[in-house]
């Protein structure tokens, strides 16, 4: 091995798993020599990764589901359900993406956000969902405020009541349960 060659293994030693995985899956020839790409791919092997199969996840940043049909598995009142399990899916290997979210905020209501997979994708994302632990609430998941019993901001929304049920267009209150102390009060 030429000092040159020892050079460049002891700069790839240094860096992370994800950079050489990244340096493998991009081949940037402007930034890298063929000689530095396999010994990345040798570092990788030592560290117990496939180089062929972190090649085979290809370049990143290229989406690979922009050909391909999204179905909506589900509307929630808060973008900070949708995120949630959003996150639920990707922990499952399922890519999953959240559209309509900013009118809540531009608007100051929830007013819905769409949950998103691969049509491929449906059945195994509602099977996750269903087994999922987090709730979909109808509402923002945790109030911004603490509880007014114990100061702890772990309050969980229930369900909805109208303010003044007679009264079309009502406001709507929230009612929140302290996961705490169980004090549960409206907002």
């Amino acid at each position: 091995m030429s000092d040159d060659d020892t050079a460049i293994r002891r700069e790839l030693e240094a860096l992370t798993t994800e950079e050489l995985a990244s340096i493998l899956r991009n081949r940037d020839a402007n930034e890298w020599r063929p000689e530095a790409l396999e010994v990345a791919a040798a570092v990788l092997r030592s560290r117990g990764v496939s180089p062929a199969d972190v090649a085979a996840l290809g370049p990143e940043g290229v989406d690979v589901a922009e050909d391909q049909p999204l179905v909506t598995i589900g509307r929630y009142f808060s973008p900070h359900d949708a995120h949630a399990l959003r996150m639920a899916l990707e922990e499952a290997n399922l890519r999953a993406w959240v559209s309509e979210e900013s009118g809540g905020a531009m608007f100051g209501v929830g007013i819905g956000s769409r949950l998103r997979v691969r049509a491929e994708d449906e059945a195994a994302a509602r099977a996750v969902l269903e087994a999922a632990a987090i709730p979909a609430s109808g509402g923002p998941p945790l109030t911004e405020q603490p509880c007014p019993r114990c100061g702890v901001r772990e309050a969980r929304q229930g369900s909805a009541e109208s303010a003044a049920p007679a009264e079309p267009g009502a406001a709507r209150l929230f009612r929140f349960e302290c996961d705490s102390c169980g004090h549960s009060w409206s907002e």
